[in-house]
């Protein structure tokens, strides 16, 4: 009996392994890559090591495409409507609290929804700003004050990653 139970245990730990590698390999191949513009700097955290912190200009949406409900509180999840611009980076095209259906060549993002600044425009949060880097990597970050481009993944079910931070062109 005890062997058996040992056995089926091993089998799991395995299983989960093997299970979390694919999740990895078919999160990257069955994702939508989007590109986004922000501006970042290079902050150090001495738990966690160098990061580049991304302030995306896409987290900032003006009225015009805010389309939730009044109601909308900190923290609460906001759908954005993303859609390219002709260099091919995604901009904001609507914002809600309810799910929206992208047409083809758009892309819906979650996001949590922080502030309304001064009715200019609402802040949310991707959940994508911090970006870390090798050790002693960062004056590639510091050096620069233009903005980069940063390439994510969108898996179907929801999950995000950050793939590549680059120098906009």
């Amino acid at each position: 009996m005890r062997k058996k139970l040992f056995v089926i245990v091993v089998t799991l730990q395995v299983v989960f392994l093997v299970g979390m590698a694919g999740l990895n390999y078919f999160f990257e191949e069955f994702s939508q890559i989007i590109q986004l513009e922000t501006e970042p700097y290079d902050p150090r955290d001495v738990f966690y090591g160098d990061y580049v912190h991304l302030n995306y200009t896409a987290e900032s949406i003006r009225p015009e495409n805010w389309f939730a409900s009044e109601d909308v509180k900190p923290n609460q999840v906001i759908y954005v409507l993303l859609k390219p611009d002709e260099r091919g980076i995604y901009r904001v095209k609507a914002a809600s609290d309810k799910k929206m259906d992208p047409n083809e060549d758009e892309a819906v993002i979650r996001a949590r929804y922080l502030n309304q600044e001064f009715e200019d425009a609402y802040r949310v949060n991707y959940g994508l700003s911090r970006y870390y880097i090798e050790e002693g990597t960062g004056e590639k970050f510091d050096t620069t004050n233009d903005k980069m481009i940063v390439t994510i993944a969108l898996s179907p079910w929801g999950q995000k990653k950050i793939l590549e931070v680059e120098e906009m062109k």
